[in-house]
Protein backbone atom coordinates (compact mmCIF):
# COMPACT_ATOMS: atom_id res chain seq x y z
CA UNK A 1 0.00 0.00 0.00
CA UNK A 2 1.64 3.35 -0.98
CA UNK A 3 -0.21 6.54 0.37
CA UNK A 4 0.89 9.54 -1.17
CA UNK A 5 -0.49 13.35 -0.07
CA UNK A 6 -0.24 14.42 -4.02
CA UNK A 7 -0.86 18.48 -2.69
CA UNK A 8 -2.29 20.55 0.18
CA UNK A 9 -5.02 22.83 -0.88
CA UNK A 10 -5.75 25.12 1.81
CA UNK A 11 -4.58 25.13 5.34
CA UNK A 12 -5.18 27.37 8.34
CA UNK A 13 -6.22 28.02 11.54
CA UNK A 14 -9.73 26.64 10.95
CA UNK A 15 -10.07 25.03 7.65
CA UNK A 16 -7.70 22.46 6.48
CA UNK A 17 -8.27 20.96 2.69
CA UNK A 18 -6.58 18.32 1.01
CA UNK A 19 -5.85 15.90 -1.95
CA UNK A 20 -4.63 12.17 -1.49
CA UNK A 21 -3.76 9.38 -3.63
CA UNK A 22 -3.88 6.23 -2.85
CA UNK A 23 -1.85 3.61 -4.97
CA UNK A 24 -2.74 -0.17 -4.41
CA UNK A 25 -1.70 -2.80 -7.01
CA UNK A 26 -1.22 0.06 -9.86
CA UNK A 27 -4.11 1.48 -9.05
CA UNK A 28 -4.59 4.97 -8.16
CA UNK A 29 -7.82 5.72 -5.90
CA UNK A 30 -8.19 9.33 -4.89
CA UNK A 31 -9.73 11.35 -2.13
CA UNK A 32 -10.53 14.92 -1.30
CA UNK A 33 -11.32 16.21 2.39
CA UNK A 34 -12.33 19.22 4.49
CA UNK A 35 -11.52 19.33 8.14
CA UNK A 36 -13.50 22.08 10.17
CA UNK A 37 -13.38 21.91 13.89
CA UNK A 38 -15.72 19.20 14.72
CA UNK A 39 -16.75 18.66 10.91
CA UNK A 40 -14.61 15.73 8.57
CA UNK A 41 -16.27 15.76 4.82
CA UNK A 42 -14.84 13.90 2.00
CA UNK A 43 -15.00 12.02 -1.82
CA UNK A 44 -13.29 8.72 -2.05
CA UNK A 45 -13.32 6.92 -5.69
CA UNK A 46 -12.09 3.76 -6.03
CA UNK A 47 -9.77 4.68 -9.33
CA UNK A 48 -9.16 7.85 -11.14
CA UNK A 49 -10.08 6.71 -14.82
CA UNK A 50 -13.97 5.13 -15.18
CA UNK A 51 -14.59 4.09 -11.54
CA UNK A 52 -16.61 1.55 -10.36
CA UNK A 53 -16.93 3.00 -7.00
CA UNK A 54 -16.89 6.16 -4.65
CA UNK A 55 -17.96 7.11 -1.68
CA UNK A 56 -18.95 10.84 0.11
CA UNK A 57 -19.48 11.23 3.66
CA UNK A 58 -20.17 13.45 6.40
CA UNK A 59 -18.79 13.36 10.18
CA UNK A 60 -19.88 15.50 12.83
CA UNK A 61 -17.75 15.29 15.91
CA UNK A 62 -20.14 17.31 18.64
CA UNK A 63 -22.76 16.04 18.20
CA UNK A 64 -21.76 12.79 16.71
CA UNK A 65 -23.71 12.24 13.77
CA UNK A 66 -22.60 10.98 10.42
CA UNK A 67 -23.95 10.67 6.85
CA UNK A 68 -22.40 8.23 4.27
CA UNK A 69 -23.20 7.71 0.59
CA UNK A 70 -22.02 5.23 -1.99
CA UNK A 71 -22.59 4.43 -5.55
CA UNK A 72 -20.71 0.98 -6.98
CA UNK A 73 -21.56 -0.82 -10.45
CA UNK A 74 -21.71 -4.25 -8.34
CA UNK A 75 -22.17 -5.04 -5.14
CA UNK A 76 -21.00 -8.07 -3.02
CA UNK A 77 -23.61 -8.93 -0.42
CA UNK A 78 -20.95 -11.44 1.23
CA UNK A 79 -18.35 -9.10 2.30
CA UNK A 80 -21.10 -6.92 3.82
CA UNK A 81 -23.41 -9.37 5.45
CA UNK A 82 -21.51 -12.80 5.69
CA UNK A 83 -21.19 -13.80 9.49
CA UNK A 84 -17.43 -13.07 9.82
CA UNK A 85 -17.77 -9.23 8.07
CA UNK A 86 -16.71 -6.08 9.59
CA UNK A 87 -19.84 -4.72 10.28
CA UNK A 88 -21.41 -7.75 11.28
CA UNK A 89 -18.72 -8.15 14.03
CA UNK A 90 -19.58 -4.39 14.98
CA UNK A 91 -23.22 -4.74 15.02
CA UNK A 92 -22.36 -7.79 17.47
CA UNK A 93 -20.82 -5.66 19.88
CA UNK A 94 -23.60 -3.58 20.49
CA UNK A 95 -21.43 -0.37 20.55
CA UNK A 96 -23.77 1.07 18.11
CA UNK A 97 -26.58 1.08 20.96
CA UNK A 98 -26.84 4.36 21.91
CA UNK A 99 -28.77 6.98 21.99
CA UNK A 100 -26.02 9.12 21.27
CA UNK A 101 -25.28 7.99 17.56
CA UNK A 102 -26.80 9.80 14.86
CA UNK A 103 -25.86 7.85 11.45
CA UNK A 104 -27.30 6.99 8.46
CA UNK A 105 -25.67 5.13 5.05
CA UNK A 106 -26.97 4.95 1.49
CA UNK A 107 -25.67 2.49 -1.10
CA UNK A 108 -26.85 2.34 -4.65
CA UNK A 109 -25.56 -1.05 -6.65
CA UNK A 110 -26.47 -1.28 -10.18
CA UNK A 111 -26.39 -5.63 -9.22
CA UNK A 112 -25.46 -8.02 -6.93
CA UNK A 113 -22.54 -10.11 -7.61
CA UNK A 114 -23.74 -13.72 -8.47
CA UNK A 115 -27.26 -12.26 -8.31
CA UNK A 116 -27.31 -10.48 -11.57
CA UNK A 117 -31.00 -10.67 -12.00
CA UNK A 118 -31.62 -8.30 -8.71
CA UNK A 119 -30.68 -4.57 -9.97
CA UNK A 120 -31.08 -1.22 -8.86
CA UNK A 121 -30.03 -2.01 -5.62
CA UNK A 122 -30.64 0.54 -3.03
CA UNK A 123 -29.35 -0.35 0.78
CA UNK A 124 -30.43 2.27 3.51
CA UNK A 125 -29.17 1.49 7.01
CA UNK A 126 -29.83 4.11 9.90
CA UNK A 127 -28.91 4.24 13.34
CA UNK A 128 -30.91 6.58 15.37
CA UNK A 129 -31.92 6.76 19.44
CA UNK A 130 -30.60 3.23 19.70
CA UNK A 131 -32.16 1.71 17.24
CA UNK A 132 -30.40 0.34 13.92
CA UNK A 133 -32.76 -0.41 10.97
CA UNK A 134 -32.86 -0.50 6.97
CA UNK A 135 -36.11 0.74 6.07
CA UNK A 136 -37.05 1.56 2.46
CA UNK A 137 -33.71 -0.16 1.40
CA UNK A 138 -35.16 -1.36 -2.42
CA UNK A 139 -34.31 -3.43 -4.88
CA UNK A 140 -35.79 -5.05 -8.46
CA UNK A 141 -35.92 -8.52 -9.88
CA UNK A 142 -34.89 -8.38 -13.49
CA UNK A 143 -37.93 -6.02 -15.05
CA UNK A 144 -40.86 -8.09 -13.52
CA UNK A 145 -40.73 -6.79 -9.86
CA UNK A 146 -39.44 -4.32 -7.33
CA UNK A 147 -38.97 -5.05 -3.66
CA UNK A 148 -39.08 -2.60 -0.39
CA UNK A 149 -37.74 -3.36 3.02
CA UNK A 150 -39.80 -1.97 5.52
CA UNK A 151 -40.82 -1.77 9.81
CA UNK A 152 -36.91 -3.30 10.20
CA UNK A 153 -35.04 -3.85 13.56
CA UNK A 154 -31.62 -5.40 13.54
CA UNK A 155 -30.60 -6.49 17.34
CA UNK A 156 -28.62 -9.03 19.25
CA UNK A 157 -31.08 -12.13 20.25
CA UNK A 158 -29.39 -15.14 22.95
CA UNK A 159 -26.00 -13.66 21.46
CA UNK A 160 -26.72 -13.81 17.73
CA UNK A 161 -27.41 -11.27 15.28
CA UNK A 162 -31.30 -10.89 14.34
CA UNK A 163 -32.81 -8.97 11.31
CA UNK A 164 -36.79 -8.58 11.68
CA UNK A 165 -38.69 -6.88 8.44
CA UNK A 166 -41.37 -6.98 6.38
CA UNK A 167 -41.15 -7.35 2.90
CA UNK A 168 -43.53 -5.29 0.03
CA UNK A 169 -43.39 -6.99 -3.33
CA UNK A 170 -44.96 -5.13 -6.53
CA UNK A 171 -45.23 -6.87 -9.47
CA UNK A 172 -44.97 -5.97 -12.80
CA UNK A 173 -44.93 -8.77 -15.13
CA UNK A 174 -45.83 -11.88 -13.57
CA UNK A 175 -45.87 -13.91 -16.73
CA UNK A 176 -41.87 -13.01 -16.59
CA UNK A 177 -41.74 -14.67 -13.14
CA UNK A 178 -43.53 -17.76 -14.03
CA UNK A 179 -41.10 -18.15 -17.17
CA UNK A 180 -37.87 -18.07 -15.06
CA UNK A 181 -39.53 -20.47 -12.37
CA UNK A 182 -41.10 -22.70 -15.78
CA UNK A 183 -44.32 -22.77 -13.56
CA UNK A 184 -46.74 -25.38 -15.45
CA UNK A 185 -49.32 -23.09 -17.15
CA UNK A 186 -52.01 -24.24 -15.32
CA UNK A 187 -50.55 -23.06 -12.04
CA UNK A 188 -49.91 -19.17 -13.41
CA UNK A 189 -52.85 -17.17 -11.90
CA UNK A 190 -52.25 -13.41 -11.91
CA UNK A 191 -50.80 -11.63 -8.66
CA UNK A 192 -49.85 -7.97 -8.42
CA UNK A 193 -48.28 -7.41 -4.88
CA UNK A 194 -46.83 -9.75 -1.71
CA UNK A 195 -46.48 -9.20 1.61
CA UNK A 196 -43.97 -11.13 4.25
CA UNK A 197 -43.03 -10.79 7.34
CA UNK A 198 -39.21 -12.01 7.58
CA UNK A 199 -36.59 -12.72 10.03
CA UNK A 200 -32.60 -13.79 9.40
CA UNK A 201 -30.07 -14.70 11.52
CA UNK A 202 -26.50 -13.57 10.50
CA UNK A 203 -24.86 -15.87 12.46
CA UNK A 204 -26.73 -19.11 10.81
CA UNK A 205 -27.19 -17.43 8.02
CA UNK A 206 -30.98 -18.27 7.66
CA UNK A 207 -33.88 -17.04 6.74
CA UNK A 208 -37.41 -17.68 8.08
CA UNK A 209 -40.33 -16.12 6.45
CA UNK A 210 -43.80 -16.04 7.62
CA UNK A 211 -47.67 -14.14 7.63
CA UNK A 212 -47.56 -14.19 3.49
CA UNK A 213 -50.52 -12.20 2.03
CA UNK A 214 -51.11 -12.00 -1.85
CA UNK A 215 -53.26 -9.37 -3.04
CA UNK A 216 -54.02 -9.01 0.04
CA UNK A 217 -55.30 -12.20 1.26
CA UNK A 218 -53.83 -14.66 3.51
CA UNK A 219 -53.63 -18.86 2.17
CA UNK A 220 -53.71 -20.86 5.51
CA UNK A 221 -52.21 -23.57 3.02
CA UNK A 222 -49.62 -21.38 2.05
CA UNK A 223 -48.34 -19.76 5.73
CA UNK A 224 -48.33 -23.46 6.55
CA UNK A 225 -45.71 -24.30 3.92
CA UNK A 226 -43.55 -21.07 4.40
CA UNK A 227 -43.99 -21.49 8.36
CA UNK A 228 -41.63 -24.59 7.41
CA UNK A 229 -38.92 -23.22 5.47
CA UNK A 230 -35.74 -21.66 6.60
CA UNK A 231 -33.81 -20.65 3.95
CA UNK A 232 -30.07 -21.36 4.52
CA UNK A 233 -27.45 -19.75 2.12
CA UNK A 234 -26.13 -22.75 0.71
CA UNK A 235 -30.45 -23.60 -0.51
CA UNK A 236 -30.27 -20.16 -1.72
CA UNK A 237 -27.44 -20.58 -4.08
CA UNK A 238 -28.88 -24.13 -5.74
CA UNK A 239 -31.28 -22.69 -7.97
CA UNK A 240 -33.24 -25.83 -8.49
CA UNK A 241 -34.02 -25.99 -4.60
CA UNK A 242 -35.23 -22.03 -4.74
CA UNK A 243 -37.25 -22.57 -8.21
CA UNK A 244 -38.97 -25.62 -6.52
CA UNK A 245 -39.41 -23.50 -3.16
CA UNK A 246 -41.50 -21.09 -4.94
CA UNK A 247 -43.42 -22.89 -7.43
CA UNK A 248 -44.89 -25.28 -4.16
CA UNK A 249 -45.83 -21.49 -2.80
CA UNK A 250 -47.43 -20.97 -6.16
CA UNK A 251 -49.47 -24.25 -6.08
CA UNK A 252 -50.60 -23.47 -2.94
CA UNK A 253 -51.86 -20.19 -4.04
CA UNK A 254 -52.85 -21.19 -7.18
CA UNK A 255 -55.43 -23.89 -5.11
Amino acid sequence: LNLQIENELYNDDKIKSGKANIIYNKIKSNITYNLNKNLFEFDFYDKLDNPEFSFNGKFNLNPFYAILKGESEKLSLANLFNSESLIVQLLKTEIFNSKNIDFEFNLNSNTINNYYNFKNININFKIKEGLIDIDNTTFDWKESSNFKIYNSLIFIKEGELILDGKLEVNVDNYNEIYKFLLTPKNYRSRFNKIDLAFSHNFNQQSTKLKDIKIDGKINTELNVLIGNVNLKENNLQNKIYFKNLLNKVIKAYAG
